[in-house]
């Protein structure tokens, strides 16, 4: 690899996109790695083929926040590049690092901010893909996580792109000081209580001593982690062929495989799913407390805010979700909370009564009518019919006019109260959890 340059950047674009995205973004810091992206990019601007832009997270955790957010104002402006800024509160969950909960923060941001067909730049480099590689491999990672940073993937509405990642720091470094360019050193990458600065400042120097070529190989060892994991991801997209339904695994499927492609489909169903993958440990009780329990039982294992259980031969996979909101239900939408969407009225030729109307949770032995039948069932029994999962029916939204049972979400309406000219609900963004039924 030569000297870091713009021609070498810009060919690196190319041969990823060779047609240009819709606007380029730099996440920009200010740091010196990103202060080259910067600089580089605008000195190739009138070949990129699409506009450039920067943006800037404040994470609002060191006292030259404000500071910083100047000076990448102003860089840009010298620049003539259109500069977007976003301030953020970093709040660390339980077991999180400030480190990991800031990297969310500002992802979060990026996401919201591209558009379509828009492109983020980061400036990770040879020697990032090298400290990433290594701490996936300290934390028992298989090839995903092995294949460190993907020099592209989707993002949001667009693309993410690092087309630093042949380049060492010291060659960006270089090039910097060549044209004199100014850049931010924050003072907590000097602090090696953090995992990644302890293994930059410690452990590094002395291995590349031994093995001054060592970002390079290692970065070669995370494309052929890259290519593994890609094949072990088409595998499992043809055993989920075979075995998945509508989002759910046949048990009986699932166990004629052998124990690797076990855990390779289930890792990959989750992936797809958008859940984080389990830890060893957790996924080994997936495939054992679960697939091999009695067949009157209804086990579960969860992690983060996912579950998975089986039920009726199936495995299923959602989020653990807190109750929905519940209250009196004044008119317009109704927010039920975070991931069960919210209810919507919608004027009817057939449909409820105006009053008073409240959302409640189920309280047992509730009964109703549906529309074109004679007798009222148990809800019990309606809920057997349609296959509603079992950790879905107490949490489902129960809707009363006057104090009589109208209707369960959108989904059963009471034909007692049915009346020309009323109103129904409408249930949006509802758990998709609730869109597949057992067989």
């Amino acid at each position: 690899m030569a000297d870091f340059s713009p021609q070498l950047l810009l060919d690196g674009l190319r041969a990823a996109h060779p047609a240009p995205p819709a606007r380029y973004w730099v996440a920009f810091s200010g740091g010196l790695d990103s202060t080259v992206l910067l600089h580089a990019m605008a000195e190739r601007r009138a070949d990129l083929g699409a506009p450039l832009a920067a943006v800037h997270v404040n994470h609002n955790l060191q006292p030259q926040a404000a500071e910083w957010q100047r000076h990448c104002a102003e860089a840009c402006a010298a620049l003539d590049i259109p500069f977007e800024c976003f301030s953020v509160t970093v709040r660390a969950a339980d077991g999180e690092s400030v480190e990991a909960a800031a990297r969310e923060s500002r992802y979060h941001a990026f996401g919201e901010l591209l558009a379509a067909d828009e492109c983020l730049l980061t400036a990770h480099h040879q020697d990032d893909q090298l400290e990433t590689f290594l701490l996936q491999a300290f934390r028992g990672a298989g090839p995903h996580g092995l294949a460190a940073m993907p020099r592209q993937a989707p993002f949001g509405r667009g693309r993410l792109c690092r087309p630093l990642l042949d380049f060492s720091r010291a060659e960006l470094e270089a090039w910097a000081r060549a044209r004199g360019l100014e850049w931010l050193d924050d003072p907590s990458n000097a602090e090696a209580r953090f995992d990644r600065n302890f293994l930059r400042l410690e452990i590094l120097p002395a291995l590349r001593q031994r093995w001054p070529q060592l970002a390079a190989t290692v970065s070669r060892s995370a494309r052929h982690c890259a290519e593994a994991a890609w094949l072990l991801d088409e595998m499992a997209a043809l055993d989920l062929a075979e075995t998945g339904v509508e989002g759910a695994i046949r048990v009986v499927a699932l166990r004629r495989l052998d124990p690797p492609r076990q855990r390779n489909l289930v890792r990959h169903w989750l992936a797809w799913q958008g859940f984080p993958r389990p830890s060893e440990k957790k996924l080994e009780h997936v495939l054992s407390d679960v697939l091999d329990a009695a067949p009157d039982r209804e086990p579960c294992v969860d992690w983060a805010d996912v579950a998975v259980r089986r039920y009726r031969g199936m495995l299923y996979a959602d989020r653990r979700l807190a109750a929905p909101r519940t209250g009196a239900w004044q008119g317009g939408r109704f927010a039920l909370g975070e991931g069960w969407g919210e209810l919507e009225r919608v004027a009817a030729d057939t449909g409820l009564p105006e009053g008073e109307v409240e959302i409640r949770l189920r309280a047992g032995g509730e009964r109703l009518r549906l529309p074109g039948r004679q007798h009222h069932h148990s809800v019990r029994k309606l809920f057997q019919e349609a296959g509603v999962l079992p950790w879905m029916r107490d949490a489902l939204p129960f809707i009363h006019v006057n104090g009589e049972l109208a209707a369960i979400g959108d989904l059963w309406l009471n034909a007692d109260l049915l009346r020309p000219r009323g109103w129904r609900p409408q249930w949006r963004g509802r758990p998709r959890i609730l869109e597949i039924s057992p067989p």
